[in-house]
């Protein structure tokens, strides 16, 4: 299941940068030099999607989780 993702987000990634490469390109003011690159905010938003997700996972599994028996640990009174 996870290959299947990966490929269809990658498939995702492509059809974008063939859409910016075909219709985008040559209606783009240019500001900055990283603008002249086909597909580079395409790729850029992929890489901070996949930042945001990878980041949140590693927060959630190192500062959010907890064990199992966390809140039973130190109960004396039982």
């Amino acid at each position: 299941m996870k290959r299947y993702r990966l490929r269809a987000a990658v498939a995702t990634l492509i059809i974008f940068i063939i859409l910016d490469i075909a219709i985008v390109s040559g209606h783009v003011h240019i500001v900055f030099p990283w603008s002249h690159v086909p597909g580079f905010f395409s790729f850029f938003g992929f890489l901070g999607c996949l930042a945001i997700i990878y980041g949140a996972k590693l927060l959630g599994h190192h500062w959010l989780q907890r064990d199992e028996d966390y809140y039973g640990k130190d109960d004396e009174h039982e």
